[in-house]
């Protein structure tokens, strides 16, 4: 039975499908706005329910349908969210790519995931060299309308769609060993999105949501999507990169109740505009000096803020990477009323999340209804631990990867998360580091730094190589080759000082440095490196031990 609830309108399902969970949206918001790119008005649910059923239509009519694979690539749009949206309702199986992967990479997904079709605009099509590839049923430009390739097949008719069928694949970048894709049901993502708002407790039917998350991204389709026509509110896509002038004149039109995004947004705005708005003025610097005084001194600004923000904002909902402990501080001071999340791909994605109520400074929050949390092998004098996650949010596995699967995945259903934390009195959590390498990107990407050192590794002037995160940037420690290790050392013994011949050798690093990142999406480039003049410190198999130098690193 439906049940309203305030303003927030809540619903049950005969089963987790999202062919079942569109149907009861469309039906309970059909007249009220829906989606609608910056500087466009937004059309009802009813008229994105029609755009829907035509591409449902296109795909069935070209011989795809339930468990092929059509893959989405292009920049975060209301095409790209109602042809997201289309490919799952007929129980084909959506393909996100993040359009920043290099083309090898797009190209090498495509072929691995065995696509049938893609969503796509011609301008990435040809940029990824995608005009090169055949064999697809149909390549679509989402923007323009139009088909840019076809090879149909026999037309395909509905069928009925049932919990556990696969739903998405989201792929890391990559076309090596480190690239995985993980494999998501109907039950995962329905589940998962069913609960967030019962703790959000503020996306309602006339919010207006300003989305700045990649929509590829497992944060950006299920929280900064689904979840959000999941309440009937209206969604508002940028539509390019969001730059601080574009993004505050945005703002200023959309004047949104809700603002989705991951931290990095955030803490920008707090280190450009809040932090040297304080070192400027004598009486800030000095209420700032303390604790009880500079909790006065942001509630003082926060009005400012809530004002750049639009004036109407209700609610900031953060998550997909860490937020820095002295911005949420700022957030909560200046009345801005802020939701964390922590979750992770394998998780569809939101495992925990704050609500507005109960704040704990520090925690990532309180499990999402029906998600268990279990620290593993905890520290007897801290309580930190390995992370388990165990839920109907958790993945079916990795695609095509039993090994990988069984590493994460327990007999009895836990998901190692690769974290380490620990669970408070009230069962919050508190996240300490990751207990595997894996990096955090700027928007909640995962980064695999032994990809990046694979990719120095293959340079003629490296033998050795590390990447760490340093205060949010990707370092990267190079050991040089023997010659130029030998080049460096001569050149300072004989006509060089030490410090020019090392300023040559490390001229050479960074024009590496700058090749390798030419070859990576930009959230993963190396914005730094190191010259190591000695071997790394390994293990009796020969590898770097890291946890050696992310000490250094403290």
């Amino acid at each position: 039975m439906d049940q309203e609830k305030g303003s927030i309108m809540k619903f049950q399902l005969e089963a987790y499908t999202l062919d079942r969970f569109a149907d009861r949206v469309f039906s309970l918001y059909a007249d009220r706005p829906s989606l609608a790119s910056y500087g466009n008005d937004p059309v009802t649910y009813r008229e994105m329910q029609q755009q829907m059923v035509e591409r449902q239509d296109l795909l069935l009519s070209r011989g795809i349908g339930r468990g092929d694979k059509v893959a989405i690539v292009g920049t975060s749009t209301p095409e790209w969210a109602i042809s997201y949206l289309a490919v799952m309702t007929i129980g084909a199986v959506a393909v996100p790519i993040m359009e920043e992967f290099p083309p090898e990479d797009i190209r090498g997904i495509l072929e691995r995931a065995r696509v049938q079709g893609v969503f796509t605009t011609e301008h990435l099509w040809n940029g990824f060299g995608g005009d090169r590839l055949t064999g697809f049923r149909l390549v679509y430009e989402m923007q323009q309308n139009q088909v840019l390739q076809e090879d149909p097949g026999e037309p395909r008719q509905r069928e009925p769609l049932q919990e556990d069928d696969l739903a998405e694949i989201l792929f890391t970048s990559g076309t090596t060993g480190f690239s995985k894709g993980v494999m998501l049901t109907h039950r995962n993502l329905v589940s998962n999105l069913f609960e967030g708002p019962d703790l959000v407790g503020c996306i309602h039917d006339h919010s207006r949501t300003l989305s700045l998350l990649p929509l590829a991204h497992a944060y950006g389709s299920t929280s900064g999507f689904l979840s959000i026509i999941y309440n009937g509110s209206a969604l508002y896509f940028l539509g390019k990169k969001p730059t601080p002038k574009l993004l505050m004149s945005a703002l200023a039109e959309i004047q949104p109740t809700i603002l989705g995004g991951v931290p990095l947004i955030f803490e920008k705005l707090y280190a450009r505009r809040i932090a040297p708005l304080i070192a400027r003025k004598p009486l800030f610097r000095w209420l700032a000096a303390g604790p009880r005084r500079k909790k006065f001194l942001y509630t003082l600004i926060g009005a400012r803020v809530r004002k750049s923000f639009g004036g109407k904002i209700e609610c900031a909902i953060i998550g997909g990477a860490p937020l820095s402990r002295e911005v949420e501080l700022f957030l909560r001071a200046a009345r801005i009323p802020t939701v964390l999340g922590y979750g992770m791909t394998e998780a569809s994605p939101l495992i925990t999340f704050s609500s507005r109520e109960g704040v704990k400074i520090g925690s990532v929050g309180h499990p999402v209804t029906d998600v268990e949390i279990k620290i593993v092998d905890p520290d007897p004098a801290t309580g930190v631990g390995d992370v388990w996650v165990r839920g109907p949010n958790v993945m079916k596995g990795y695609y095509e990867d039993p090994a990988e699967t069984a590493a994460v995945l327990t007999p009895d259903g836990w998901l190692k998360t690769g974290d380490k934390g620990y669970l408070d009195e009230d069962s919050y959590l508190y996240l300490k580091g990751r207990s595997k390498n894996v990096i955090i990107g700027p928007s909640g990407e995962n980064i695999y730094p032994e990809v990046i050192e694979g990719l120095l590794l293959q340079c003629v002037e490296v033998d050795e190589a590390l990447v760490l995160e340093r205060e949010g940037r990707l370092v990267a420690l190079i050991y040089p080759s023997p010659d130029l290790l030998e080049q460096m050392n001569r050149q300072g013994a004989e006509d060089r000082t030490k410090a020019e011949a090392r300023r040559k050798v490390e001229d050479r690093l960074e024009a590496v440095r700058r090749e390798v990142n030419g070859r990576l999406p930009g959230y993963s480039h190396i914005t730094a490196v190191q010259l190591q003049e000695t071997e790394f410190v390994k293990t009796v198999s020969n590898k770097i031990k890291r946890a050696v130098y992310y000490d250094q690193d403290q």
